[in-house]
């Protein structure tokens, strides 16, 4: 044989081994979903759960971004190993389905798009049939995936876990910060094991700009390598106020391993045969195009994940066609030595500090007027062509609590910018970050806003997505607030209505910066805790009207035709301490009166929903009519019409005779 033919088939033979992604995907349990319930076209699905196992060559391009992998044991062919928990829906005969892998990325071990898209409480079991929910998801013939990607998940039921190894003789300062929201909470848990408690230092600071004080070494201790109290033993923290414990700890988790394993994964579905020892890609050669949902956490993971390059397999194809980056603005504390991505900056009031907030905030390349740099989030994937089209949407708590005007302005918030051709923004208006109140009763002030429910407008614009991705369909305009128009302002220029017991919030959590030292490019965190730098970012909120009802963004029929102020921030009570700080996630609603008489009676200066719609038929028709006319325009879907309609309806306290 001659000697370059001998030459290439020994390139051949070792081209798998270069680029080894997973080696192993081991079914644990496949069986029938929703008790083998039949969704339309697509028929019945089943549910496939199981572990998979790959490894990583340090040296390969596509790996040498994962912060301290060269510093992770290696196995004999000189690979990093790791291994995760996946979890598959996919039609029981895959060619009824729509070719579509839909990736739902977990957040915290936990499943979100089916509870979200299906309009079904969530539940990670998925043993159910009433689990299903519509079955929109399933009826539209998606194949949906989760896996582990967050390492240090405790071992619960059901929670999708990731395995990774850790960085050998790493040493280095960490700091954690703690609030709670009532005074019992006696221990505060750590997120590293601590290496010397000799050098570790408390402080405490009643707010964000306060300078911290330092607790004094006799009045706390450590219980254990993993948490701490106050002295005497069984003292409580104080509710409301921020603690801050800088200490040192060791052998971080290569937590960078994370975004490997998605692509992995899912480069593996889509592309691959079977493993290397011989098990087949349950999915076949029936995945044509494939998708990413992440909602608040994952959806940072999401942005992050393509900002650090990883929309791409080791040997160069493209991982999603298409990304649904939801309630989400900046990105993720994970690929960084001693990572906490638990942590988020847009908590607003405390947790500050952590990079996850940093320059670039924007898909569109930027000039960052701090430190010159010019970056966006596309930047490594325009350079290898494989961006994917993103549809990203964002409630109005992402402007006051993440600084989301930053994804649609310029740095200093004087100008808005142009998108790029692949990316849509849709801002729901009115709405708070989830469909839930996330703080325990008292520690916010008003109602939660868990009424304004933007998920059927969610819908329509994930099939619009999977339709962009497959045969160029334009999805609908983007919509959301602009300074050209006057629809994104400053804080200080919002006029408010004067609502019995309401209280205005000073402004939106600001976008401040922090000096982290000289290695953070690389992922090393060498100033503990940062020090601010520079002036903050200017971070700028969507305009409202008398009601204090925003004025753009895409309005769901039920804000267009409004019962009430709907906002997507509140303030932290007295009784919790920090008061009058934005109070995490949470919004408020604020019911209209139902008469006149009722109105004056509460001083209220809003027009009650007598006077605005005198009856309660004018007012489902005209909630009919503006849930008709987002359909026509593509923003909802005919089957959730009426469904849009019925829960307006529900939403109006009109008197009993009307």
């Amino acid at each position: 044989m001659a000697p370059r033919l001998l030459a290439f088939l020994a390139l051949v033979s070792l081209a798998p081994s270069a680029a080894a992604g997973v080696t192993k995907l081991e079914v644990l349990s496949k069986a029938p979903f929703a008790e083998g319930k039949s969704f339309g076209d697509a028929g019945p699905y089943v549910r496939i759960t199981g572990r998979f196992y790959g490894e990583l060559d340090p040296a390969l391009a596509a790996n040498k971004g994962i912060v301290d992998l060269s510093r992770a044991p290696r196995n004999a062919r000189g690979r990093v190993e790791y291994s995760a928990d996946f979890d598959l829906l996919a039609p029981a005969e895959l060619g009824k389905g729509n070719g579509t892998l839909f990736y739902d990325v977990n957040n915290r071990g936990n499943k979100l798009l089916v509870s979200l898209l299906n309009d079904t409480p969530a539940n990670n079991a998925l043993d159910k049939a009433e689990q299903a929910g519509d079955g929109f998801l399933m009826r539209h013939g998606f194949m949906v995936l989760w896996s582990g990607w967050m390492p240090g998940l405790p071992k619960a039921p059901n929670l999708l876990r990731l395995e990774v190894p850790e960085a050998q003789g790493v040493e280095a300062a960490v700091w954690d910060e703690f609030l709670f929201n009532e005074n019992k909470v006696a221990l505060g848990r750590l997120s590293f094991a601590v290496a010397d408690k000799k050098s570790a230092r408390l402080t405490v600071r009643d707010r964000n700009g306060d300078a911290p004080s330092a607790i004094q070494a006799e009045a706390w201790e450590f219980v254990d390598e993993r948490s701490i109290r106050l002295l005497p033993a069984g003292t409580p923290f104080r509710a409301g106020a921020l603690y801050q414990l800088s200490y040192k700890a060791k052998n971080p988790p290569v937590a960078g391993i994370g975004y490997a394993a998605t692509r992995d994964l899912v480069g593996f579905l889509r592309y691959g045969e079977t493993d290397s020892v011989g098990n087949a890609n349950p999915l076949g050669n029936f995945v044509k195009k494939t998708l990413a949902f992440g909602m608040s956490q994952s959806g940072r993971y999401l942005r992050d994940m393509l900002y650090n390059g990883f929309n791409e397999t080791e040997d160069g194809r493209a991982v999603f066609d298409g990304m649904n980056p939801h309630i989400a603005s900046a990105r993720l504390f994970l690929n960084y030595r001693f990572a906490q991505p638990n942590r988020a900056y847009s908590m607003g009031y405390g947790f500050l500090g952590y990079p996850d907030a940093s320059f670039p905030f924007s898909y569109a390349r930027q000039r960052d007027p701090v430190t010159g740099k010019e970056d966006g989030l596309l930047e490594r994937c325009k350079a290898r062509g494989n961006c994917p089209k993103i549809v990203h949407t964002v409630t109005s708590t992402e402007y006051w609590q993440g600084g989301h005007s930053l994804n649609t302005t310029d740095p200093k918030g004087e100008r808005d910018i142009a998108l790029p051709e692949n990316v849509r923004i849709y801002h729901f208006a009115g709405t708070q970050h989830v469909l839930s109140a996330m703080m325990p009763k008292g520690v916010c002030t008003g109602t939660p806003n868990t009424l304004i429910d933007p998920r059927p407008m969610m819908r329509a614009l994930v099939l619009a997505l999977d339709r962009w991705v497959k045969d160029g369909t334009q999805p609908p305009a983007s919509v959301y607030p602009k300074i050209a128009d006057g629809t994104l302002v400053p804080a200080a220029a919002l006029k408010w209505p004067a609502i019995p017991g309401f209280t205005a919030a000073r402004g939106p959590n600001p976008m401040a910066q922090f000096d982290y030292g000289k290695r953070i490019r690389s992922g090393v965190i060498e100033r503990i805790p940062p020090a601010a730098a520079g002036a903050p970012y200017r971070v700028l909120v969507p305009a409202i009207d008398a009601d204090g009802n925003e004025t753009s963004g895409l309005r769901v029929p039920e804000q267009q035709v409004p019962v009430a102020t709907s906002t997507g921030w509140s303030l932290r009570s007295g009784e919790a301490g920090g008061q009058g700080e934005l109070c995490y996630v949470d919004g408020q609603f604020i019911p209209f009166a139902p008469t006149a008489s009722a109105r004056e009676s509460a001083k209220d200066p809003r027009a009650s929903l007598a006077e605005r719609y005198g009856r309660r038929d004018e007012y489902e028709k005209r909630v009919r009519e503006a849930a008709v006319a987002l359909q026509g325009r593509g923003y909802l879907l005919g089957e959730d019409v009426e469904r849009v309609v019925a829960r307006a309806s529900g939403l109006a306290r009109f008197d009993a005779a009307q």
